[in-house]
């Protein structure tokens, strides 16, 4: 697949850097690594050890080189999860019993690869959607709950230290809790909020189903949870929806204008997919209707890329490639203009934006309807340290990006 083969690029650039003067270790870890772990080995041989997904604290060992013994992972050890594989030599085994819901309750350490004013939070791992199109759930698992405390407690940990924005991850956040039996998304909003301090909490990844009433009030009922949310719909077509696997949720126009009735200030972002199979030019006009009329401020397409092991690889009425590719940018063309038309109505208005620092454009930070990495930036008239908070005038705006003045 694209996804597949972008990595192994990925990959290959960084073996490159190791020949001149880069890493001394290269250590990939990973659904691809559960996937493709001996394929991985064979077209890129400067790969010193490989770590499953579900082995991450075994990273460090890795990195530094640790590994037990000098061995290739024994058959089938990727799927439990037992320690990283090094080249040549027998298999460590370390922590296989590690899971998201055993997870330490305190955090007294943290290395983080993002800018010290930001980080993101697991607050749960594996899916237990099974959508027709992916492998998450049979290569990560159902979906399992991260213990509450152990979230709050990483929070807290990161507010002191200076960070100002946290972002909430996992491949389905509205199911948070669902496994415990006690907990919920919106209970465990509310015991982040507990967390003194000035900082912005952010969701990412909520499915459409679960986008509740409670999720909503809780979400509007506290300045520092940012007004964003990010509700993958993937297609808008009952057919397409029904054969993805995804039927059974809210239809994606009534869950926008019920969250835009709760939270009029609300930003949305979404993705979706053309050319999965079966899609029909009626399909994909429906998409188009949809983008019209639904008004995302922040919109990803991707063209359906076959994942060998999916109900949908065996699927009949397979669209041509060249097809899902010419479809989605139609939409991306589309929704350029939507885009502009929306930024344009901030023109004049002042808002909260937390300073990122700068790049080869200029200083440059984000208000709240702007997540980190995906969307848009608001482009500033002087450097601002980042990680600070501070009222900019909206002066102008473009199709992805806003301009402003510092005002205090």
């Amino acid at each position: 697949t694209e996804a597949v083969e972008e990595s192994l690029d990925r990959i290959v650039e960084l073996a490159q850097l190791k020949g001149e003067g880069g890493p001394t270790r290269l250590v990939v870890t990973g659904c691809l690594v559960s996937r493709y772990g001996d394929e991985i080995l064979k077209e890129v041989p400067e790969v010193d050890a490989l770590v499953p997904h579900k082995d991450l604290e075994s990273v460090v060992k890795a990195v530094l080189g640790q590994e037990q013994g000098e061995g290739r992972r024994a058959e089938g050890a990727e799927k439990q999860g037992a320690g990283p594989r090094a080249k040549g030599g027998e298999e460590p085994v370390l922590n296989p019993e590690f899971s998201i819901r055993n997870s330490e309750s305190t955090f007294p350490y943290r290395v983080r690869s993002h800018p010290e004013h930001r980080a993101y939070i697991k607050i749960g791992e594996g899916c237990s959607n099974w959508c027709a199109y992916c492998l998450i759930p049979s290569i990560r698992g159902e979906f399992a709950s991260r213990p509450a405390a152990s979230i709050v407690s990483e929070m807290d940990y990161l507010i002191g230290q200076g960070v100002r924005e946290v972002t909430l991850v996992a491949q389905d956040s509205g199911r948070y809790g669902q496994d415990l039996g006690e907990d919920s998304l919106p209970s465990l909003l509310r015991s982040l909020l507990t967390v003194p301090g000035d900082y912005w909490l952010r969701v990412l990844y909520v499915h459409p189903s679960r986008v509740t009433d409670e999720l909503l009030e809780v979400i509007a009922s506290d300045p520092r949870i940012c007004r964003y949310l990010d509700v993958p719909f993937q297609h808008v077509s009952a057919p397409v929806l029904e054969r993805m696997g995804r039927g059974e949720a809210p239809t994606p126009i009534d869950v926008v204008r019920r969250v835009r009735h709760a939270m009029p200030d609300v930003y949305l972002r979404t993705t979706l997919m053309t050319g999965f199979p079966g899609e029909t030019e009626e399909d994909f006009n429906d998409l188009l209707h949809f983008i019209q009329l639904a008004g995302i401020d922040h919109l990803g397409v991707f063209p359906y890329s076959l994942e060998e092991g999916t109900p949908a690889a065996g699927m009949k009425d397979q669209v041509p490639s060249d097809v899902a590719r010419t479809r989605a940018d139609k939409l991306m063309e589309e929704q350029a203009g939507i885009s502009a038309q929306r930024l344009s109505r901030l023109v004049g208005q002042e808002l909260t934006i937390l300073a990122e620092g700068f790049d080869e454009k200029g200083p440059f930070g984000r208000h709240q309807g702007q997540a980190p990495e995906v969307d848009g930036v608001v482009r500033l008239d002087e450097d601002v340290e980042a990680g600070t908070f501070v009222q900019v005038l909206i002066t102008d705006s473009d199709v992805y990006d806003l301009k402003g003045e510092v005002i205090e």
